[in-house]
């Protein structure tokens, strides 16, 4: 079996400009025996930035748990376990792909979506069947800003870097050896107004913020950096940032009241949820009784299911980059789609307001699934 990679993962902006010491192997080059610097290396110079990183998916991509646990299952089911790893690994800890370390012995590979590689990365061609990147470790590091100088290393300028959506697409579209796609965020985003107006990735999940590119700051005058910490589905406050919630109607009964909510995907430049299909956005209209549960629950579940061949629907992250053959169905809010739902509520004697609520579930994890609170709105009895 040959898995068939389209595209690969949010990257880093990291401006190039950079004062103070550089590493004590060269300026700026990785230390002998490796091709990638470590990012604690660069940290020097692009403290904040580092910073910001640190605390990102990106940087825990090739060692958190649910990943290396998914990893070990992915690899156990396979036919072609070297395969299988290599297809998982290049993504989590691209690196590997010029180290070879697939085995995710190395403290660069362990690194995850490390600042050195991002900052190398010379082209992207969604075309190629081993994985989609141009490749040029080295001292070179390629980045948004035109004019960056730096004492520490070389720089260039790069359009991938400033305003192209590919870099991110490398990891975030992928078709599995069936052709099915198990990752199709680029695509829907391909096919949407944001792309037309020339709305990127990094605009959302790499928003300008007040920061030195440099520590002690080459450029004065600039006092923004890209937020290396790449948000997405996981945090609520990004995901509220693009979705609208509100009543349309309730009309109260005697013992039931029919509710009519609206909910849109107002500002999310793709479906949502994104990314695999064990995430779900879920819209919940109930009854509060002042137990801070929401009771007489009713649910509208927005997600894509995912069938193998035999029609079944799959459920682990394993099991999709594997086995996924087709769409089931696709209930997602798609880009600037609004719907209204209607529900019939159950009212208890001692009910004191109806609740809706959209919640972001995140079952990539069998072992801890997540829900996420995004959005509340509430009408109180008597209104």
């Amino acid at each position: 079996m040959r898995l068939i990679p389209r595209s690969c993962r949010l990257v880093a902006l990291v401006a190039l400009a950079v004062v103070g010491a550089a590493p004590a192997w060269s300026q700026g080059a990785a230390p002998p025996g490796e091709l990638y610097t470590s990012a604690r290396d660069c940290a020097r110079c692009h403290q904040t930035i580092h910073t910001y990183w640190s605390e990102s998916e990106h940087a825990r991509s090739a060692t958190s748990p649910t990943y290396l646990a998914t990893l070990e299952a992915a690899i156990e089911k396979a036919p072609d376990k070297d395969l299988a790893r290599r297809n998982c690994v290049w993504c989590h800890a691209p690196t590997a792909i010029a180290t070879g370390d697939f085995s995710l012995q190395r403290a660069i590979t362990k690194e995850g979506v490390s600042c050195d590689f991002c900052h190398t990365v010379a082209g992207v061609d969604l075309a190629r069947s081993d994985h989609p990147f141009d490749l040029a470790p080295g001292n070179v590091k390629r980045g948004p800003l035109e004019y960056a100088r730096s004492s520490a290393h070389g720089t260039q300028y790069s359009t991938l870097h400033r305003s192209s959506a590919l870099l991110c697409a490398s990891c975030h579209e992928y078709k599995n050896a069936a052709g099915a796609a198990v990752l199709s965020t680029f695509d829907e985003w391909a096919a949407g107004p944001y792309a037309k107006n020339g709305q990127t990735c990094q605009e959302c999940h790499m928003p300008a913020v007040p920061g030195a590119d440099v520590s002690g700051g080459l450029d004065p005058a600039r006092r923004q950096i890209n937020l290396h910490r790449l948000v997405g589905g996981s945090v609520a406050s990004r995901v509220r940032g693009g979705l609208d919630l509100r009543f349309e109607s309730v009309a109260v009964g005697a013992s039931t009241a029919d509710v009519r909510v609206a909910v849109a995907n107002s500002g999310v430049g793709h479906s949502v949820p994104g990314g695999l299909s064990t995430k779900s956005l879920v819209l919940a209209v109930g009854v509060d009784t002042g137990s801070g549960e929401l009771v007489q629950r009713r649910e509208r579940v927005y997600r894509r299911e995912m069938k193998d061949a035999d029609g079944h629907a799959l459920t682990t992250v394993a099991e999709l980059f594997q086995r996924a053959a087709s769409v089931g169905s696709d209930t997602r809010l798609k880009q600037k789609e609004s719907r209204i739902e209607s529900f019939t509520v159950p009212l208890p004697d001692d009910w004191k307001a109806i609740v809706a609520r959209l919640e972001y579930r995140d079952d990539s994890d069998p072992r801890a699934p997540k829900t996420t609170l995004v959005a509340e709105q509430r009408r109180e009895r008597g209104r």
